[in-house]
């Protein structure tokens, strides 16, 4: 949907600089979609789809002036959703490990598919959580060592994160939601080109989500 505003519902905070924004209307979406929000420079900003508290939500982080318009000053928003592809999980049991700035695809996928989530976070999390979190670098470490039985597992959060549970864990149902910059969510731009075992993809219309095997 091209230019449909959404009117914001609630901001709970997750961390010292991440917060949920629910909004009061209802839309048709997959799991793996995003939505593009204008703020009033006009530049659209990705974000991941997801859910909270029965809400359509999505996670923000302030970064600048565009993310801190949308957590405390904005009420309306011009929005183009939904967009990228749906994610569909192989069989089994299967892991979520993400961010706090991917919290609500996590609950989407852990109230659709019944998978586990693990939010790792380098700040103290202020939100009771209907799953496991792990505060610090440390911890986060330890503990994605030991997750080597699940059938598969998506990671969504910073490329930093992303590169360290790569690293970590060796099966085949390793999935990736990229982040990468995003002028227009539709192609168009080519600005979210990614390389991969297939040749140049783009972020925004061949994923979001890819598969660990095909980068």
């Amino acid at each position: 949907m091209e230019n449909t505003y959404l009117t914001k519902k609630d901001v709970i905070q997750i961390n010292e600089d991440t917060f949920i924004v629910t909004f009061n209307e209802k839309f048709k979406f997959d799991e793996g979609q995003f939505i593009m929000i204008q703020t009033p420079s006009l530049t659209r900003k990705p974000f991941i789809l997801g859910t909270w508290e029965d809400n359509i939500a999505v996670s923000v982080q302030i970064k600048g002036k565009g993310t801190n318009y949308i957590v405390f000053q904005g009420e309306k928003f011009k929005a183009h959703f939904p967009l990228g592809n749906k994610f569909i999980p192989p069989a089994g049991k299967g892991i979520v490990i993400a961010s706090p700035t991917c919290i609500t695809l996590a609950n989407l996928l852990h109230e659709k598919y019944s998978c586990n989530v693990l939010i790792g976070s380098k700040s103290k999390i202020n939100l009771e959580l209907p799953f496991e979190s792990v505060v610090g670098n440390e911890d986060f470490s330890k503990k994605i060592k030991t997750l080597k039985t699940y059938d598969w597992y998506l990671v969504s959060g910073s490329k930093q994160m992303e590169e360290f549970v790569l690293s970590n864990i060796e099966s085949k149902n390793v999935f990736v939601s990229l982040e990468e910059y995003m002028g227009c969510g539709i192609g168009a731009c080519k600005s979210c080109a990614v390389f991969t075992k297939d040749g140049v993809k783009h972020v925004c219309t061949d994923g979001p989500i890819f598969r660990r095997d095909m980068l």
